[in-house]
């Protein structure tokens, strides 16, 4: 299996997504403001990778998939968070950032997915 072969996981975490819908009052508000605010911001974080893996920024370019990585944990987008978690090591591990190119494509994807598969809880 590859580092980079996520379809095999679920697109969507429920469980995370049941809870943040769930917090107190019974009001789903919470986790309506935190998607909208999420897939808002996948497309600005994305178009900054392009800008940032050409030019090998690599303190920039890990901050930006740590970024990623953490708010596609708390609203249950595992398969973006398995991307971003890749990168991660790769930056911290100074690896190659060209094993990294694929992946604004590969997570704009995805996020379009989990948009597209949450839209029920909406």
């Amino acid at each position: 299996m590859s580092s980079l072969d996520i379809e095999h996981l679920e697109t969507v975490v429920e469980s995370q997504v049941k809870e943040l819908l769930d917090q107190p009052g019974g009001e789903a508000t919470l986790y309506h403001r935190l998607h909208g605010i999420f897939i808002s911001e996948g497309p600005d974080l994305i178009g900054e990778l392009r800008r940032l893996l050409p030019e090998g920024e690599r303190s920039e370019i890990h901050d930006m998939f740590h970024n990623i990585k953490g708010s596609s944990a708390a609203m249950g987008a595992k398969r973006i968070n398995e991307l971003a978690a890749y990168a991660v090591q790769v930056c911290r591990e100074d690896g190659d950032l060209e094993q990294l190119t694929e992946l604004p494509d590969r997570i704009e994807a995805e996020y379009s997915q989990y948009d597209s598969e949450t839209q029920r809880f909406l």
